[in-house]
């Protein structure tokens, strides 16, 4: 797990290669403490930047950027491969030679073997720049759930890439100028959507999609993993029975939680007192270098505190476990830091961060979370909620003007008296199940942008965002509905919020973080399932591991790792909430001060 960066000069324009990308890895510190270095290729045209975090071959041979052994090839790689050894296997067998026992060099000699479809054998997370010295081409490439990042802007004749966006802003050419799309997708979703940025020079590489970029600066973008069409194509899996349905389940889960316990170091699971955390740790059948950590909260109300059961499920499975207390004298430094270290705007990942911290504390360099539960196994209320509100809404006649009211004289009684104002929407957003996600996952509607954005700046935001045309085109194809609100929530939530936030702050503390249940084998596996007549949830998942959790699990009710939002802004003399969740303050706050960390 690292940081990579670098700039492609395929205009040959007076550029200082070694200078900006210096500064780049000087940003991405953090990301890779154990070892920097940068390589420039001899005709200047191009230079690579890596921070390594050393998990996988601790030795100096996989350090990076990486050169082939045919001198050919450079590459700067972060993530994980998990089955690196497979493909290696199959690699040797055609007699072909490693000088490394690393992830980093299987990629290369790959794409030398099998060309760029071997992206499709990679179990793992990635980004990575691959540079081809003979034919000067430059390939890079991203996971399909896109769990590690890559940030790219060409300007000036010249093509730059980094791990974190805000790592670009040191090449003196991109502009640190806010785009209006970034806005605009911040104040409704309280994240950026991607390919769009804040900033209006940089974008990002979407997941599952690779781009070659040749040396006179002509570039393609390439889909070659698609989760929807995953969703839509992958047929029902032949089962007969309940029990055949648990036994493929725990087999599927068992061997994704095998493949993220590879590493040359110890592994520790993030453990909560919730279903998914709880699983992974009943679900791994090799223990021997494992250990689990949990966070408890001083002050904390009693029916939040996670360490109990937490300590009951580590003994069940016989792994050591580490209770982290938070105290509340704490809080406000973290919180600062972590505004300081926050790549883009966002209203999530305080938990992660303060997570990652603890992990580094305690000498932790791999941390394992059950991100991807609630999407993969219909955990959120959005699965039962919105065909609810769909059935409801939908009964109603198509009134015009009786939406304009809802949406002018109800928003405002409810803005004025501090309760939901996102009410305001359910008869214009709640008759269709796109729109009601909308409903449920905005952080503010379009009609509430006045509140922080000129109207000029959201016309444009919301042409470029294009929302409802989006949340349209995202569900058309797929037929049932629990699927539906799945790619939604996958798309809008998972891939946009969750992991990107997973990534920068567990990162910024030097902590890899491992998401065995966003794993693109595991995902194809899932699907046929789910599709399938047996019910699939939850409880199921605590059921064919029942006998590795305690039973205190079945009964507990789901809460999810919240954070008193409300506490931490009184720190900062916030003492009224200004909306009516505390999220929304807690956005505003968390926008503002990225903003002043600028």
């Amino acid at each position: 797990m690292c940081g990579i960066s670098g700039i492609f000069n395929f205009s040959k324009k007076s550029i200082n290669l070694k200078t900006i990308t210096k500064k780049f890895v000087d940003h991405q510190k953090k990301r890779g403490p154990d070892f920097s270095s940068i390589w420039e290729s001899e005709d200047k045209l191009i230079c690579f930047g890596h921070n390594r975090l050393s998990i996988i071959d601790l030795s100096v041979n996989a350090n990076q950027p990486f050169i082939s052994n045919d001198k050919n090839y450079v590459i700067t790689f972060n993530g994980e491969i998990y089955n690196f050894l497979e493909i290696k296997k199959k690699l040797l067998e055609q007699k072909i030679k490693f000088k490394s026992n690393s992830d980093t060099e299987v990629i290369i000699e790959s794409y030398k073997f099998w060309g760029i479809d071997f992206l499709n054998k990679l179990r793992g997370m990635f980004s990575f720049a691959l540079y081809d010295i003979k034919q000067k081409k430059l390939i890079l490439a991203r996971d399909p759930f896109g769990i590690k990042p890559l940030y790219y802007s060409i300007k000036n004749g010249a093509f730059y890439f980094a791990s974190e966006a805000k790592s670009l802003l040191f090449a003196p050419s991109i502009s640190n100028e806010f785009s209006n799309v970034g806005l605009v997708s911040y104040y409704l979703w309280g994240n950026m959507q991607e390919p769009h940025t804040l900033y209006k020079d940089i974008k990002s590489l979407s997941k599952g999609t690779y781009k070659i970029i040749d040396c006179y600066g002509n570039h393609k973008t390439i889909n070659y993993a698609n989760i929807k069409d995953e969703i839509i194509n992958l047929g029902n899996l032949k089962i007969n029975n309940e029990n055949e349905a648990d036994e493929y389940l725990k087999e599927i889960i068992s061997e994704t939680t095998k493949y993220h316990l590879i590493a040359d170091v110890p592994t520790s699971f993030m453990l909560s007192s919730g279903i998914d955390s709880s699983v992974l740790v009943a679900s791994a059948d090799n223990k021997n270098n494992c250990s689990a950590i949990t966070l408890d909260f001083e002050n904390n109300n009693k029916n939040l505190n996670e360490s109990v059961l937490a300590k009951k499920t580590s003994i069940i499975n016989s792994i050591p476990h580490k209770i982290e207390l938070i105290k509340e004298i704490e809080i406000k430094n973290l919180i600062e830091i972590f505004f300081k270290k926050m790549d883009l705007p966002t209203n999530d990942g305080l938990n992660n961060f303060i997570f990652s911290h603890k992990a580094n504390l305690n000498n932790i360099k791999v941390i394992l979370s059950g991100v991807g539960g609630d999407e993969f196994f219909f955990g959120y209320p959005s699965f039962k909620r919105l065909p609810k509100i769909k059935s409801i809404v939908s009964k109603l006649p198509n009134n015009k003007w009786l939406d304009l009211k809802f949406r002018n004289y109800f928003y405002k009684f409810l803005k004025k008296n501090k309760l939901n104002t996102k009410l305001s929407g359910l008869y214009g957003y709640g008759s269709s199940i796109d729109t009601a996600f909308l409903l449920q996952r905005a952080l503010f509607l379009p009609h509430e942008l006045n509140d922080f954005l000129a109207s000029e700046q959201i016309k444009l935001g919301l042409d470029e965002l294009d929302i409802f045309e989006n949340l349209k085109s995202d569900v058309d194809g797929i037929n049932d509905e629990k699927l539906k609100i799945m790619y939604l929530e996958i798309k809008y939530y998972l891939c946009s919020k969750l992991l990107k936030d997973c990534d920068w702050a567990s990162m910024s503390n030097s902590v890899e973080m491992r998401l065995p249940f966003i794993d693109w084998f595991f995902f194809k596996k899932l699907i046929p399932l789910l599709k399938t007549n047996i019910t699939i949830n939850k409880s199921k998942l605590a059921k064919i591991f029942a006998s590795n959790l305690p039973n205190e699990i079945f009964k507990r009710k789901k809460t999810g790792f919240g954070l008193p939002y409300q506490s931490y802004l009184k720190l900062f003399g916030q003492n009224q909430l200004n909306y009516s969740h505390q999220i929304k303050d807690w956005s505003v706050f968390s926008v503002n001060n990225y903003l002043k960390n600028q």
